[in-house]
């Protein structure tokens, strides 16, 4: 089947996948991963959203060397954009390339975590998918019923998921988490309030 025919296929059923050009790109593999949703057929967005990798490269910022949580003066151990991992030590330098390879690989690993405990983040709309998908990546994905990560914000996610968006925005912003990352909090909280 042709990119042009699946797209018609979407825009037949109801999900938007831009223009119908076949071409394979993030608003056909957003339309795509939607219906698959709604049919109960879950998997990870088909590509890594561009924009939220611009995002995460502006919020996160590059840093080759290694080096210390700020919060806490050593554990983590961070590098590059935003990867931690048993790998990372004091002394660990990584050219940009590594930097932006690990940055794909560790977004469609958190992308895949956040949607296999949160099933119903893949039906939301690519914008408040990505603002969760940004904090996930900022704050871990975290386990069910525990207060840390993102699934720590347990009030917060119910209201995104039942469409309360304005209180679900109002939710981050009285959190300790934008607190810490400030402006990121307001544009993410923002996004969630607009969809824009």
């Amino acid at each position: 089947m042709s990119v042009l025919t699946v797209q018609q296929k979407l825009k037949v059923a109801g999900y938007d996948p831009g223009a119908l050009d076949g071409v394979w790109g993030p608003d056909t593999a957003s339309a795509l991963d939607r219906a698959l949703a709604a049919a109960g057929r879950l998997r990870a967005p088909s590509v890594v959203d561009p924009q939220l990798v611009a995002d995460l490269k502006r919020d996160e910022g590059l840093r080759l060397s290694a080096y210390p949580d700020p919060l806490t003066g050593s554990h983590p151990w961070t590098i590059g954009y935003g990867h931690t991992g048993p790998e990372v030590k004091p002394g660990l330098v990584w050219t940009e390339e590594q930097a932006e390879a690990a940055l794909i690989r560790d977004i469609e690993e958190h992308n895949a975590k956040l949607l296999e405990a949160l099933p119903w983040v893949a039906g939301l709309d690519p914008v408040r998918r990505r603002v969760l998908f940004n904090m996930s990546f900022n704050l871990g994905v975290g386990k069910a019923g525990g207060s840390k990560g993102l699934l720590g914000f347990k009030n917060t996610l119910g209201m995104i998921e039942r469409g309360e968006y304005d209180r679900a925005a109002d939710g981050m912003l009285a959190s300790l988490w934008a607190k810490q990352v400030g402006n990121r909090a307001k544009r993410l909280a923002e996004q969630m309030r607009t969809g824009r």
